[in-house]
């Protein structure tokens, strides 16, 4: 039995976090951020343009958190869902842009959102949709492959501007399919688990390891050290072997076959 009252006081916290962080945070570094010297090429771009893009997504979550919120406490069956996307869009808006930030020598500054969105994201699960902490965990676990690929795909587009490599290139368009995969089976996982989404996953894994192994190889030898656009295809990779076991299908995503 959900706890719609307390998802209702937890999606108005999280309406309230996004609404007010947001304009706080955008305000306070959109300036310093876009004129801070980078470490990393393409970075600037991100500071200048994915910042406000990603303030966007953090905003478009706090109202569909306000939305949910007033599901919740009326005892509506489209909450849930409303509640999901929100979350999954205010960790995503509140984690990948202090990447650049950090590059650019500049404090996580986002984390002070994040950290609170993570809590919020195990008080709707585990306390409002009774969800197992074993499917809380493995949507958790998806969530971070949709976070990885996005960053793959919005860093390889910063880099096809700044350098041009035909890798980025050639590889930049199919991070966006892969994340959009993970996204998919992150937000069944924690809905309604099905059957389908083991195809998806293998799909979503595949195609990331495809374009994702080539460019870590590449950017790891021009860096000289790890690439970053090796978490991607690390994570898929993990998530791809996991769910092949039908243990874990069963007692970990409870999907039912």
């Amino acid at each position: 039995m959900k706890n719609t009252k307390l998802g209702g006081i937890l999606a108005l916290i999280g309406a309230v976090i996004g609404i007010v962080g947001h304009f706080i945070l955008f305000f306070q570094w959109y300036q310093i951020g876009m004129h801070a010297e980078s470490a990393e090429p393409g970075c600037e771009i991100l500071l200048k343009y994915i910042h406000p893009f990603l303030c966007d997504l953090g905003l478009l979550a706090a109202a569909l958190f306000a939305v949910s919120a007033y599901g919740y406490f009326t005892k509506q069956k489209w909450a849930s869902l409303l509640a999901i996307i929100g979350i999954t869009l205010a960790l995503l808006a509140s984690f990948f842009v202090n990447i650049p930030f950090m590059a650019a020598d500049l404090p996580p500054v986002y984390m002070t959102l994040f950290v609170p969105y993570l809590l919020l994201y195990f008080g709707l699960c585990i306390f409002v949709e009774k969800i197992s902490w074993r499917r809380t965990l493995v949507g958790l676990a998806t969530g971070i492959a949709y976070i990885f690929c996005w960053m793959n795909g919005v860093s390889s587009t910063s880099r096809i501007i700044t350098t041009g490599a035909d890798i980025f290139v050639l590889v930049q368009r199919l991070h966006w399919i892969a994340m959009i995969g993970w996204a998919i089976v992150t937000a069944v996982i924690l809905l309604n688990p099905k059957s389908w989404i083991r195809p998806l996953v293998f799909v979503s894994a595949l195609i990331e390891l495809i374009v994702g192994i080539p460019l870590t190889i590449v950017t790891a030898q021009s860096l000289g050290r790890f690439s970053m656009f090796a978490l991607a295809p690390i994570a898929s990779l993990a998530l791809m072997i996991v769910f092949f076991l039908p243990k874990f299908r069963q007692n970990w995503v409870e999907i039912k076959e």
